[in-house]
């Protein structure tokens, strides 16, 4: 949404106004016209309190963006699925106001599915959706996933991560959030490979994840490996540029990052992603022979150890699944869904 945002942003006449849930605005690099905040919750699946109060937010988020666009009246709408969309996209369309949607996962979610017989037009990031949307056949174009720069591109990285040139670099990135299963594996395999003086690792716990993880960690010798382990990781474009294989969840900006930066790839699906839409996500870049596929509940540091030796001791494999993964990439995303969008405005200044 951002990085769309940033590139409508930059076309002559054109403000962006955000719909947002929640309380935390675009970063200072993008430039929208203005910010406006609405109160949602998602639903639980399970009938019952809490979505009769999700439906009552989504209601008074829903009057809150009508009366807005109503002083304000957009030319195009665009949502990017999940609850938080409906209340910009259900205004828009009781206004008649021509809404755009845009699908980040192969499997496409609730929100999109609802909203799609409305759509004028439905962008995709993947071709593999249309397999499992076949009625937006016509209104689908496969723009890719519009992806923010994240970070200036600048900086050496083995500097900044205090890495060591001439090593072999795994990143394994659990989120924000981090990855309970891929941080067990870590501390598994680090005993494993501490006699790897060819081998480095930077590895992202997650910030509600690193204390505890670092105390545990504290006790595990990994001798003369070198081991970078981060609450958070800021400078993804660096990380991205100097690691040689990457270990992740399989989200959908995730996957499309992997491909962009042409990175080999062990994906590990969250297992309770709504609709399994991230073990599709991970599939398009196995298919690509771009990625190793692990099923989270067979990650370990033994299954670790053995994917990622495998990997790096196969001369020219990483290379070849980076060439595979820039196949899949579509570095032209974020233009492509502007035109898509520019081209319903009807021409003149809007919003």
């Amino acid at each position: 949404m951002l990085a769309l945002a940033d590139e409508l942003a930059s076309h002559e006449g054109v403000e962006v106004v955000l719909y947002l849930g929640g309380k935390t605005g675009p970063p200072p690099s993008v430039s929208v016209f203005r910010t406006v905040f609405v109160r949602v919750s998602g639903f639980s699946r399970r009938p019952g309190l809490p979505d009769l109060e999700a439906a009552v937010a989504i209601a008074g988020a829903f009057f809150r963006c009508r009366s807005h666009m109503r002083e304000n009246p957009p030319r195009v709408a665009v949502a990017f699925g999940g609850y938080a969309c409906l209340p910009g996209a259900l205004s828009a369309l009781s206004l008649r106001v021509p809404l755009v949607l845009h699908e980040q996962n192969v499997v496409p979610g609730s929100a999109n599915r609802l909203l799609a017989p409305a759509a004028r037009a439905i962008a995709v990031s993947f071709p593999q959706t249309l397999g499992y949307a076949t009625t937006w056949t016509g209104k689908a174009v496969v723009t890719g996933n519009p992806l923010l720069r994240r970070g200036d591109g600048k900086g050496d990285p083995h500097s900044h991560f205090r890495l060591e040139r001439g090593r072999r670099t795994v990143a394994v990135i659990g989120g924000s959030q981090g990855a309970a299963s891929l941080n067990q594996a870590v501390l598994e395999a680090l005993p494993a490979w501490k006699d790897r003086i060819d081998l480095q690792v930077v590895h992202a716990v997650g910030r509600d994840k690193y204390q505890e993880f670092m105390e545990r960690a504290a006790k595990v010798d990994y001798g003369g490996l070198i081991y970078r382990p981060v609450d958070f990781v800021e400078r993804m474009d660096l990380l991205y540029r100097v690691a040689d294989l990457v270990v992740c969840r399989a989200g959908a900006s995730t996957v499309s990052e992997l491909a962009a930066a042409g990175k080999a790839a062990i994906l590990v699906p969250y297992p309770y992603a709504t609709a399994g839409h991230q073990d599709a996500n991970a599939e398009v870049l196995r298919e690509a022979g771009a990625a190793v596929v692990i099923p989270d509940r067979e990650m370990n540091g033994k299954r670790l150890i053995r994917e990622v030796e495998a990997l790096l001791d196969e001369e020219g494999r990483l290379e070849e699944m980076g060439r595979a993964a820039l196949g899949v990439a579509r570095p032209d995303a974020a233009r492509s869904l502007a035109q898509l969008v520019l081209s319903l405005s009807g021409g003149g200044k809007w919003r």
